[in-house]
């Protein structure tokens, strides 16, 4: 029998707490610790639908990349998307564990697995925390490619219509940074790495014009850039628990759409 505990004390294991940014609400966010584990669902983000998945797989246990809310609360309000959800999960006895900007900071955490889906070489960090932790991620391909079918395969990959960006140079592409989530503020360590393009999500207007030129700087969409993380989260757990029922969902939660 595998308890609630062990499942949190491997994940801390492998993404500690402590290297979470200050703000951030992330460890076991309700259940009791003591709990029999029936199965485990990864997911980047606690919706209603991620909620129903749980169920209809009869596991007790979602681990999530994005916690469903910041900051300290009083009373959960039905009203609010977050407290509804939250509120039926509890009543649903399912616990949640949150795992964010910790997962952002581990070697293999949400940048790694980016590299990994764009079948880039994880090569450093973007920005070293500590020997053991850091953000974002410089990768290579073991071949340039064209800057063509460098645009395409991004749009192939991610499945997005468009792609929000800076050009730089022209020329192929083979050096990339890449940081999941909001990460343009390491634009100055993808330059100094000598990065040919870096790939983030939720870049500021005015980010665009400092990388104008110099690199091509991608948005690729908040979403997208993370989603890899679903996998290595059941991988984590798989691994250390090969019995435990375990589940990355099929739930698409993003909330952005795209017209054309």
């Amino acid at each position: 029998m595998t308890l609630i505990r062990e499942v949190v004390h491997a994940l801390e294991r492998w993404a500690p707490s402590a290297w979470a940014d200050s703000y951030d609400n992330v460890g076991l966010l309700w259940g009791d610790p003591d709990s029999a584990v029936k199965g485990v669902l990864t997911a980047l983000d606690l919706t209603p639908a991620v909620l129903q998945e749980a169920q209809e797989l009869g596991v007790n246990l979602i681990i999530v990349h994005h916690p469903p809310w910041f900051g300290q609360r009083t009373r959960l309000l039905w009203e609010t998307f977050a407290d509804r959800v939250i509120y039926e999960t509890i009543r649903a006895h399912i616990a949640v564990y949150a795992a964010h900007t910790n997962a952002d900071h581990a070697p293999e955490g949400v940048s790694h697995a980016l590299c990994r889906e764009l079948g880039l070489r994880p090569v450093r960090f973007l920005r070293e925390a500590a020997p053991t932790h850091g953000a974002g991620y410089i990768g290579e391909w073991s071949q340039p490619i064209d800057l063509p079918e460098f645009l395409r395969r991004l749009r192939e990959i991610f499945g997005i219509p468009s792609l929000r960006l800076a050009p730089g140079p022209e020329g192929p592409i083979q050096r990339v940074a890449v940081c999941g989530g909001a990460g343009s503020f390491l634009l100055p360590e993808a330059l100094a790495a000598g990065a040919q393009a870096f790939l983030t999500a939720d870049i500021p207007y005015h980010r665009f014009f400092e990388a104008q030129g110099r690199l091509w700087l991608i948005d690729i969409g908040h979403y997208e850039s993370e989603r890899a993380i679903i996998g290595v989260f059941a991988e984590v757990v798989r691994r250390e628990f090969p019995n435990l029922p375990t589940f990355a969902s099929r739930i698409q939660t993003n909330p952005v759409q795209y017209w054309i």
